[in-house]
């Protein structure tokens, strides 16, 4: 595990995408199924891409991460005049002070749950800027990802593991209910071929609907 704070880690501006082709075609499918035209959306720990469609019409998309060069460039954020907010959400697992309570219809995190190391706090928080009832969040992830800066019990857990691990977050931060798990990539054979080099990046999203609680 690479100790080096998260500041210096991500100094750098990254201008590569972490998935391959395959799991983001399956990714931007599924933003286009669940999100609404018109929508206010947030891409949480996001980079220059967020994978949605570039026929969805949104009327913002926000994008939060740790890199600015980064977010600058995010042309989906462009196109719509969204803003950019960098936060280190294990200094500060927050949004408040540049997020509103409510004021999104949805919340993405594309493989970026793994390196959160008070995600039950981030999730409630997730749950305080969506909508009530109507709002949802969609987070991602695949077997690749950064191993000097993901915790290790994720590391150390397989894709389906992984997938009723980020469920329990989602149930532990209260707030939301009809928690689903999306994708092919929790089998035995895909997980295998993948670490094999014979079979693309798994591809798995949780998506939670926020409940009418206040």
């Amino acid at each position: 595990i690479d100790r080096q704070s998260d500041d210096n880690f991500y100094s750098q501006p990254n201008l590569n995408v972490h998935a391959d082709e395959s799991f983001r075609q399956k990714l931007s499918e599924l933003y286009n199924d669940l999100i609404p035209e018109g929508s206010v959306v947030l891409d949480m720990m996001s980079s220059h891409v967020s994978h949605l469609p570039p026929n969805k019409q949104l009327e913002r998309l926000d994008v939060h991460g740790m890199n600015a060069k980064e977010l600058i460039a995010n042309e989906a954020r462009k196109q719509t005049d969204g803003n950019y907010f960098v936060r280190n959400l294990n200094e500060n697992p927050s949004f408040v002070g540049i997020c509103g309570t409510a004021e999104y219809d949805a919340v993405l995190c594309c493989v970026g749950v793994q390196y959160l190391e008070e995600a039950e706090t981030v999730i409630a928080e997730v749950g305080r800027i969506l909508k009530p009832g109507s709002g949802i969040a969609i987070v991602s992830f695949t077997n690749r990802f950064f191993y000097q800066k993901a915790l290790t019990g994720w590391i150390e857990r397989g894709m389906k593991e992984r997938a009723r691990l980020v469920t329990d977050y989602f149930r532990a931060a209260g707030g939301f209910d009809q928690i689903d798990i999306a994708g092919d990539g929790m089998s035995a054979i895909s997980q295998l071929l993948s670490v094999g080099g014979m079979g693309g990046d798994p591809y798995v999203a949780v998506v939670a609907k926020r409940n009418m609680d206040p």
